[in-house]
């Protein structure tokens, strides 16, 4: 052995005795402030008004005190997910800061034509309001403070109830989230109609995020609803893209599943002891959106959990589109492209994760 070799040997021997450094870990959750930990309630409560296309989930806040009206976000989910545990985390986490939340199926299987997805989702809202009137023990609705949000064919739905909730006689939304929004395009019976979104009015917030490596939608429709908001100014609105970041461990990945937030304990679906109903599934799915077999396995082998890209990247902007519409606060953490709202915290070791990206909308001074 060389003296080379053998001082190389002696170097990793020393390495591997006193211990590897320690990969960075991502940011956690931060205390307080939009996407933070400064809960006003502990407790959350649900109901479902039923099974169907046209029912919903009401989530609210439990308190052993009277609750007076609370503001709304009506919250639509990605296609398939009428059982809200892909995004309970999400969820919770929005009625723990003093919302109720009203999440519409729209769907009541992977049959249900997308065509309908918009009629059913509003039936949908109606339902869930009417229910939550019979209840005099539950906090009630505040009619004058509504927010949409949404993700994948989701954030096209939430896009067209901004449009159409005030034609049903609904409140009309004071802010907009559509998360990886898609899709109005590929087959014909899979298209997702979207609304006049010209009819949007100019005092609306409008936030679209699209994932750097989303291999489901891509940034088309995204895209499409920053551009056809016309009415909507640009210092009102703006497009952010999403970044993976594999800095540390676990890296943090953008992607097509990033938005979803399962509980802790949460265990997906198995196949079961027939088998084949992921691929089944999967099959399905492809028949309706026409997208590429290689692309939804890629999608379904994701993680999904949550983590920075959440704190800081999709519940920071709901929450902070909630403070400045419904209370005038943290507008710079849901618009303007500072540091505010484009930051996404630090890994263990001090560096930054990537921030999002301005992709369109007003831009801080460099």
């Amino acid at each position: 052995m060389t003296p080379r070799l053998l001082l190389s040997l002696l170097l990793f021997l020393a390495a591997a005795a006193s211990g590897w450094p320690d990969a960075a870990t991502p940011p956690p959750q931060p205390s307080a402030g939009p996407g933070g930990a400064d809960y006003r309630f502990e407790r959350v409560g649900q109901h479902a008004t039923g099974e169907e296309a046209e029912d919903a989930v009401v989530f609210w806040p439990e308190s052993s005190t009277p609750i007076g009206p609370l503001p709304v976000v009506v919250f639509t989910h990605g296609w398939g997910a009428t059982k809200p545990e892909y995004y309970l985390a999400w969820l919770q986490h929005i009625v723990r800061k003093g919302h109720l939340v009203i999440y519409p199926r729209y769907q009541t299987n992977l049959r249900t034509k997308p065509a309908t997805f918009t009629p059913n989702a509003l039936t949908g809202v109606r339902k869930a309001c009417d229910w939550l009137k019979t209840q005099s023990n539950l906090p009630q609705p505040d009619m004058a403070n509504w927010i949409v949000a949404g993700h994948s064919v989701g954030g096209l739905l939430a896009t067209n109830l901004a449009v159409e909730l005030p034609r049903q006689g609904l409140p009309a939304p004071k802010a907009l989230l559509a998360v990886e929004p898609g899709k109005t395009w590929g087959p014909d019976r899979a298209q997702v109609p979207l609304s006049d979104l010209s009819q949007l009015p100019a005092t609306m917030l409008l936030v679209v995020v699209t994932g750097e490596n989303d291999q489901i939608v891509g940034e088309r429709d995204g895209r499409r609803i920053f551009e056809e908001s016309t009415g909507i100014p640009r210092e009102n609105k703006t497009w952010l893209g999403l970044s993976d970041d594999d800095h540390g461990t676990p890296a943090l990945r953008g992607g097509h599943r990033a938005p979803c937030a399962p509980p802790p304990d949460f265990k997906p679906p198995t196949e079961g002891r027939k088998g084949g109903i992921r691929r089944r599934v999967a099959q399905a799915v492809l028949s309706q959106v026409g997208g590429d077999e290689s692309d939804f396995a890629a999608s379904r082998r994701e993680p999904i959990g949550v983590d920075a890209l959440d704190y800081f990247g999709t519940w920071k902007l709901l929450d902070a589109l909630c403070d400045t519409a419904f209370r005038g606060q943290n507008r710079d953490y849901a618009l303007g492209g500072g540091p505010a709202q484009l930051g996404m915290g630090v890994w263990s070791d001090g560096t930054p994760v990537k921030p999002l990206r301005v992709l369109g909308g007003a831009r801080a001074p460099q």
